[in-house]
């Protein structure tokens, strides 16, 4: 029998490549604040099964990509816009992972963090880390549905 969860965080980043790696130190802290949080680095493909064992109610998928707009801004980037434009670096394309998801839920919120750097490098920006601690706030007090609409 699956476990049940009211929401499930799934960070996505690469911690190799610097600002790259938001999403998966927002999945971190929230972990350490007790939210049932999964660090997907960039493979989040490998997740699903586990994803699927939580069960949950919401899933919010925590990532940089480039947005187009000034480093460090975030937003909610309806699904439907993730396969028109919006550049991730990942290996599967986003777009397969999220329809593989909406199979557990259809409650699925994208939340997308624009980078200033994303090349080789273990620093994150001044902007990202900002950016970061205000993700993780507002998931933390269930006001992630209050970031601007892409």
């Amino acid at each position: 029998m699956n476990a049940h969860c009211k929401k499930l965080i799934l960070g996505i980043g690469n911690p190799l490549r610097s600002d790259d790696a938001a999403g998966s130190i927002v999945a971190r802290k929230l972990t350490r604040k007790g939210l049932v949080s999964i660090d997907a680095e960039f493979m989040p493909e490998n997740y699903v099964g586990i994803i699927r064992r939580h069960n949950p109610e919401k899933i919010i998928i925590v990532d940089t990509c480039d947005m187009a707009l000034t480093p460090g801004e975030v937003r909610i980037i309806p699904l439907h816009k993730i396969h028109t434009g919006i550049v991730t670096t990942h290996s599967v394309p986003l777009v397969a992972i999220i329809k593989k998801l909406q199979e557990i839920t259809t409650d699925i919120v994208y939340i997308g963090i624009q980078p200033e750097n994303i090349e080789l490098g273990d620093t994150v920006t001044k902007a990202v880390k900002k950016s970061i601690e205000q993700v993780v706030a507002m998931i933390d007090q269930d006001n992630e549905n209050k970031i601007p609409m892409l």
